[in-house]
């Protein structure tokens, strides 16, 4: 089990801040660096870009700070942590020691601060949570050292296809997702395909129907509205791209979910309190 022994959060320093430590520490240490740095790497100084995490072996030594050219107040900031564990379930060639760029840094830094929330608490869970949150920090980690499988690209196409499930009623288009990633149409569908094991409009397609399913479930809109809602412009087109996912019609998706609890819609009647007159919506089920 992994546990923290010390941690400080957006800690900040002047120029004149400096670390030599020949021995390290007895236990690992994480930096997660917000600023421009240098580290001492491979018997030579390396510039670092802010957003950078790195990962030292227990012993091993631990050589930074601000760069020379740092003119303003904070010259240096990190977070760090001294993580306790007789080892990590991290692959073998993960490069401890070595600077790691963080793609959409936010995500680390929001998890590093739920991980000092629980450190700095009593509760009965908190060994247990800080485990699973320190674990999965350093695995998301270790997926960012492997810029060989995963590719700056791969991080911009997470993005992408996060907007597409979170907006399915958008007009998504090849050509204008390939535009927003500044490659070509032809290396979109390549890519998208390599990395998610579907095409990006079968994406889309993908994305409206799951829509339109948490629509048909939980309101009582009627099928032409949740089509304009996830995108469509023509219920036909809707109903058929629908059947072709979901292998039934919406109508015929919206009946099976009342036949696989009806002792509940009967429960709750045709004339209940909430909905005078009519059968109860679907996501009271």
């Amino acid at each position: 089990m992994i546990e923290i022994t010390r941690m400080d959060e957006d800690t900040a320093h002047d120029r004149t801040f400096y670390v030599d430590r020949p021995q390290g520490h007895p236990v690992y240490l994480l930096l997660l660096v917000k600023s421009n740095a240098k580290f001492y790497i491979d018997d030579k100084w390396l510039d670092i870009s802010p957003h950078t995490a790195i990962l030292f072996r227990p012993g091993q030594r631990h050589l930074y700070g601000p760069r020379e050219d740092a003119e303003t107040f904070p010259a240096y900031i990190d977070s760090w942590a001294h993580i306790a564990a007789p080892s990590l379930a991290l692959p073998e060639h993960f490069p401890y020691g070595k600077p790691v760029l963080l793609h959409n840094p936010e995500d680390y830094y929001a998890l590093f601060h739920l991980i000092k929330l629980e450190f700095l608490g009593t509760a009965p869970h908190r060994a247990g949570i800080i485990d699973s949150l320190a674990t999965a920090l350093l695995d998301k980690i270790s997926d960012e050292s492997n810029t060989k499988e995963y590719p700056d690209i791969y991080y911009q196409l997470v993005s992408l296809r996060e907007k597409i499930y979170s907006y399915p009623e958008r007009e998504w288009s090849t050509k204008a997702m390939a535009e927003s990633l500044h490659i070509s149409q032809g290396y979109l569908h390549t890519v998208y395909k390599h990395f998610f094991h579907i095409t990006c409009i079968h994406d889309v397609i993908r994305s409206r129907i799951q829509a339109a399913c948490d629509l048909l479930a939980s309101t009582r809109k009627p099928v032409e509205e949740i089509a304009e809602l996830c995108g469509y412009h023509h219920t036909e087109h809707f109903i058929r791209q629908f059947k072709q996912e979901i292998n039934m019609t919406p109508g015929k998706y919206r009946s099976s979910l009342w036949q696989a609890a009806p002792e509940i819609a009967v429960s709750l009647g045709s004339g209940s309190k909430e909905f005078p007159g009519q059968q109860p919506p679907h996501f009271l089920l």
